[in-house]
Parts: structure tokens; C-alpha cells; sequence
């Protein structure tokens, strides 16, 4: 009969005790991926949402030309906003309720800068025309940081980035006011940037860049 009783008292814990995703934390985590409209009318591009204690979000995209502090809430492994919710499961993202975020990865803010000392290759699209320009973005451990585009240094020696968390980044560079976003996500670097000149000398690239 003890067993018994000891055994209803253990199953009743159990029960009442918190599932892993209640004790998650928004604050503790982006998120970051991809952004291309239906149909073609926007270039693909990057976006990072963080998430802050008062219920305010920094949003951003298009090499951070873009932003917003949407507020949100946090209940049942939904992330929601006024017109865009992300559902959770397992500490990652499964679905978006906007079908233009083509991917999305739930990132744990690193505990340190998170580009310092890094190398990131790849190739860039341009005004979204996959043209394969290559992409050559290094840090160093003073937060500065270089871009070459096919074969042309934008930055000179280095210029600084900004931390919006140690795993998003933001940058304003050249005399043009070239605007950078710059996000880990899934191990790679999201990167996109807008010239900041406004049409017709609009330019914007953007590409997912490989840790060398």
C-alpha cells in the first residue's frame, strides 16, 4: 500500500512538473534565415529578430535598411506578433505563418561575439540576379571587419560592426553609407547589404557565406 501511495505521488509530480518548452525564454534567443517575397517582387534578402524582457522586438533585414520594434508574446510554443507568428518545437522553429521567410533558424545568443577572428566565403546575388560574385567577409578580434566583392575591398583596411547580440551584427560603411546585416544562423553567416544611395543607384546583395 505505501508503493502504491508513492507511486500516485510520483506520477501527480511528474504531471505537474514543466515541460522543457514552458521554461523557454525568448530573450535568450534570434531568429534569422531567409526573406524572399512570393513571386519575385523583393529580392531575397536576410532578417534577424531579437527579442527583448519588455515585449519589444528589433527586427531587421536588407543590410539593416529595413527595422521595427514590433511587440510580441510568448505562450504555447508560439512566438506571435501583430501579423506574423513562428511555432516552435524542440528548441527550433517548424513553421511561419508568412510563406516569404523561406528559412528560419532559432539561435541561442552566443556568450561572446560570435564573428570575432572569423573568415566567411561564398557568393552574393545582386539586385536578386544569382550571378555568383564572390564574398569574402573577415573579422577581426577588435570588431572590425572586411568585405571583398568579387575581387573589390568595400572597406579599406576595416571599419566597425555593431552588435545587436553576439550573434547579429550591423554596419554603416563608405562615404555611399553602404548598411550591413550580418547573422549566424545554423553555423553560417546570413549576409546582406543595401548601398543606402536609393534608386536608381540602389544596390543589394545578399548571400549565406561558409566559415572557412
Amino acid at each position: 500500500m505505501v508503493l502504491s501511495v508513492l507511486a500516485v505521488f510520483a506520477s501527480c509530480k511528474k504531471d505537474k512538473e514543466a515541460k522543457p518548452e514552458d521554461n523557454f525564454d525568448p530573450t535568450k534567443y534570434y531568429i534569422t534565415g531567409e526573406y524572399a517575397s512570393i513571386g519575385g517582387g523583393t529580392p531575397a534578402t536576410s532578417y534577424a529578430y531579437c527579442f527583448f524582457t519588455n515585449t519589444k522586438t528589433y527586427t531587421t533585414s536588407s543590410g539593416g535598411s529595413q527595422s521595427d520594434n514590433p511587440n510580441y508574446t510568448y505562450a504555447n510554443d508560439i512566438i506571435k506578433m501583430s501579423n506574423l507568428t513562428f511555432t516552435l518545437a524542440n528548441n527550433a522553429v517548424t513553421s511561419c505563418s508568412n510563406a516569404a521567410f523561406r528559412s528560419y533558424h532559432l539561435q541561442k545568443i552566443p556568450d561572446a561575439d560570435a564573428f570575432a577572428g572569423k573568415t566567411f566565403r561564398g557568393t552574393v546575388a545582386t539586385n536578386g540576379l544569382a550571378n555568383g560574385k564572390s564574398c569574402l567577409i573577415k573579422y577581426t578580434t577588435d570588431k572590425k571587419f572586411t568585405v571583398s566583392i568579387d575581387g573589390f575591398a568595400q572597406t579599406g583596411t576595416g571599419a566597425e560592426y555593431t552588435l545587436q547580440n553576439n550573434g547579429v551584427a550591423t554596419a554603416r560603411t563608405g562615404n555611399e553609407g553602404r548598411l550591413h546585416l550580418m547573422t549566424i544562423g545554423d553555423g553560417k553567416l546570413y549576409y546582406s547589404q543595401s548601398n543606402g544611395g536609393g534608386t536608381p543607384n540602389y544596390t543589394h546583395y545578399y548571400g549565406v557565406l561558409t566559415l572557412q
